[in-house]
């Protein structure tokens, strides 16, 4: 009887010995794999921390070079025409010369070359987007297209029209040019919409055109020997800002581009 109770003690014995390991091993398991899940998400923080530090960096030497290309419109050529203008004022010409019509051409096209040159110079100024009201940024966008005669352009505004921060007013201003470019670029599109939405939750810029539209797994093909890299920035300054961006789109139906910014961003 000793003998056998002194197994049956040893079977207890190893038992308990063999769950205390498994028990150990399996909390080591579990506290290597959620140390192991806690590597990968810092360095995955790491790593979108490094991308979206480059990604301001390039924006800034853009905007750079942007602010310094308005100037010199705005100050140079601007001036430059200007004063051709005032030379062509103080030309004095006998009422029949037939040099009259001329002239007075001539005069009108430089206005309307200054006109045209201050509006671009608007365009790119990163202080008058970044500081100005948001929907006279993007008529004054929109009265350029319009001018060129490729597109009819129209803007609304939904809601009560408040300030942004600058910087993200700036960015998302910088991503519907990508994508009116694109749009005057690929589309063949005879119209262009953008609508301005305003809610206590949220801001929307929605921008639409009549095109031609494409695949939306176009953009995920990795094949595509002509796929751009606007679309990825686009993604990329949107997430920068904490804003999500969709695109939908079908051949032959047009393409709508929505960027949703939370109000507590």
């Amino acid at each position: 009887m000793q003998a056998v109770a002194g197994e049956i003690q040893f079977v207890i014995a190893s038992t308990l010995l063999l769950l205390l390991i498994t028990s150990f091993v399996i909390v080591f398991v579990v506290i290597h794999q959620r140390q192991y899940r806690k590597y990968l998400l810092e360095k995955e923080e790491i790593k979108n921390a490094y991308q979206q530090e480059i990604l301001k960096a390039q924006l800034e030497m853009k905007e750079n070079t942007l602010h310094t290309i308005s100037q010199e419109i705005h100050d140079n050529i601007g001036q430059v025409l200007s004063l051709v203008k005032l030379n062509l004022n103080t030309v004095v010409l006998e009422d029949c010369s037939p040099a009259i019509g001329k002239i007075t051409a001539s005069k009108e096209l430089v206005g309307k070359a200054i006109q045209d040159l201050r509006n671009l110079s608007k365009s790119l100024n990163t202080e008058h987007i970044s500081s100005g009201q948001f929907s006279r940024a993007f008529q004054t966008e929109l009265d350029i297209i319009q001018k060129t005669g490729f597109l009819e352009t129209s803007l609304q505004v939904r809601g009560t029209e408040r300030p942004l921060d600058p910087q993200k007013q700036l960015i998302i201003f910088r991503i519907a040019q990508e994508v009116i470019h694109n749009i005057i670029k690929h589309a063949r599109a005879r119209s262009l919409s953008v609508v301005l939405t305003y809610t206590p939750e949220k801001v929307m810029l929605s921008i639409s055109d009549d095109g031609g539209g494409f695949s939306l797994s176009a953009l995920n093909d990795p094949g595509r020997k002509d796929k751009g890299t606007g679309i990825a920035n686009m993604y990329h300054r949107a997430r920068l800002i904490g804003a999500v961006l969709s695109i939908d789109s079908q051949p032959g139906k047009g393409t709508l581009t929505q960027l949703t910014l939370p109000a507590q961003f």
